[in-house]
């Protein structure tokens, strides 16, 4: 799929991560392991195709940070952590310290992995 996605401009992927990011969001919530899979290749893909492009394709990501969803933000703020880690971290702490479902336990781990310096962002 990412050669077919690597022909769309930048504001298209943007697009297409979001809605994968919903959706994703909505079958890890709904223990759909197989759609959450399926998303969570777009979004990878849609990742590596803008870090191809450079580090100001991968900054239009940034706008996501505010979409009202919360699936929007958090999956967005996970591929920005390098990037724009203050603003990625408060969206990701948040997920964590405001639910308790599986979005929030990923969140966890995640702060968990930064802060002791296991995980490093790029």
């Amino acid at each position: 799929m990412t050669t077919r996605l690597n022909t769309l401009d930048d504001n298209e992927l943007i697009r297409r991560f979001s809605i994968a990011a919903r959706e994703m969001g909505a079958a890890v919530l709904d223990s759909g392991t197989s759609a959450a899979n399926k998303k969570f290749q777009i979004m990878w893909d849609v990742d590596l195709i803008l870090r191809s492009r450079g580090k100001a394709a991968r900054l239009k990501l940034l706008p996501l940070l505010e979409e009202k969803d919360r699936f929007v933000r958090y999956y967005a703020a996970k591929k920005l952590l390098g990037l724009v880690p203050t603003r990625a971290r408060a969206e990701i702490a948040w997920n964590a310290e405001h639910w308790f479902d599986a979005l929030a336990g990923d969140a966890k781990g995640l702060l968990r992995a930064f802060d002791s310096g296991q995980y490093k962002p790029d």
